[in-house]
C-alpha cells in the first residue's frame, strides 16, 4: 500500500540545540537519523529548526543537511552530493527512509519516483529516475538542471515515464531554519494551528481535538518541542514574550510521565502518535 499525502497539513518544529547533547558528529548523526525516521513515519510535510541559543546555527545546519539528504532518493544522492561533505561523514549509519517515492521494491509500472533533470533537450528534458539509465520525457514545460521533479513510471519495456506536477503520494519533508522561536511563531501561525507542547499545558483532549479535525486541517497543523535544556515557556520568556500569546494552544501530550525529563524525539515520538489517530 502506498502512503498517501496527507490532506491535512502537518509540522513540525524544534529547537536547533536538539543535537548539543551528543559530543561528537557520529551521535549528532545517529540522533538526527532517529528523528527523520519519525517525521516520515508520521508523514510530516514541513520541518522547521528555531534557534535557541546562539551556539545552534551550526547544529542547526547540520540537521537541515543531514534531513535533506535522508529525503533524497538513494539512486540520486550521487548526482546532489560530493563524496567529501564533511557534515556527511557518517551517512552510513542513517536508516533508510523508504518513501514511496525512493523506488522501494522497484522499479513497478504505475509508482510515482523522485527523479533529477539532468539537462533540458529541445524535445523535452533527460531525467534520472533510477530505473538503469537516463529517461528522455518529451514536455512543453520548461525545466532547469538540477531541478527535483516527480515522474510516474508508464513502462519498463521500453522505459517510458511522465512529469508530474503533484502526485498523492507521500513524498518527504522540508526543512527550514527560523532565527528564534518568536519569529517561528510569528511568522506560522498565519499558515497553522500552532499547538506548543510542554507538561505545563493542558492534557491533550483526544476527543475534542477528534471533533475538530475538519476544522484544523483546513489550516494545518504545527507542533512545537522545546529544547533538551529548557521548555518552551522558559525559551519563550527569554526572548521577552509569553507564550501563550504567540502559541494557539499549549498541550501536554504525555500526562503522568514516569521519568524526570522526556527527550525530545520520545516527546515527538509520542504527540506525532497521537495526532495521526485523527488527522488525515
Amino acid at each position: 500500500m502506498t502512503a498517501k499525502k496527507r490532506r491535512c497539513k502537518l509540522g513540525v518544529a524544534l529547537a536547533a540545540s536538539y543535537t548539543l547533547t551528543e559530543p561528537s558528529l557520529l551521535l549528532k548523526t545517529i540522533k538526527i537519523g532517529f528523528l527523520g525516521r519519525l517525521l516520515a513515519v508520521f508523514r510530516v510535510e514541513n520541518v522547521v529548526f528555531f534557534i535557541d541559543r546562539a551556539d545552534a546555527w551550526k547544529e542547526a545546519s547540520l540537521a537541515k543537511r543531514i534531513l535533506e539528504y535522508m529525503v533524497t532518493a538513494p539512486y540520486l544522492r550521487r548526482y546532489i552530493y560530493p563524496p567529501d561533505v564533511p557534515d556527511l561523514r557518517y551517512v552510513g549509519v542513517l536508516p533508510p527512509l523508504q518513501l514511496p517515492t525512493h523506488g522501494v521494491g522497484g522499479p513497478r509500472e504505475g509508482e510515482v519516483r523522485e527523479a533529477l533533470v539532468l539537462r533540458p533537450v529541445r524535445q523535452g528534458v533527460v531525467v534520472e529516475a533510477g530505473l538503469g539509465k537516463p529517461v528522455l520525457v518529451r514536455t512543453n514545460k520548461k525545466y532547469r538542471r538540477g531541478q527535483r521533479v516527480l515522474v510516474r513510471v508508464e513502462s519498463l519495456s521500453p522505459i517510458s515515464v511522465t512529469l508530474l506536477q503533484k502526485a498523492d503520494v507521500y513524498s518527504g519533508f522540508t526543512v527550514h531554519i527560523e532565527e528564534s522561536l518568536t519569529r517561528l511563531l510569528r511568522k506560522y501561525r498565519n499558515k497553522y494551528y500552532v499547538i506548543a507542547t510542554s507538561r505545563k499545558g493542558n492534557t491533550i483532549d483526544v476527543e475534542n481535538l477528534s471533533a475538530r479535525s475538519n476544522s484544523l486541517c483546513n489550516k494545518g497543523v504545527l507542533v512545537v518541542f522545546g529544547s533538551p535544556s529548557e521548555g518552551l515557556f522558559e525559551l519563550a520568556e527569554r526572548e521577552g514574550q509569553r507564550l501563550t500569546s504567540l502559541v494557539d494552544e499549549v498541550m501536554n501530550t504525555i500526562p503522568g510521565q514516569g521519568t524526570l525529563t522526556v527527550r525530545v524525539e520520545e516527546a515527538v515520538a509520542a504527540t506525532l502518535a497521537i495526532l495521526n489517530l485523527f488527522l488525515d
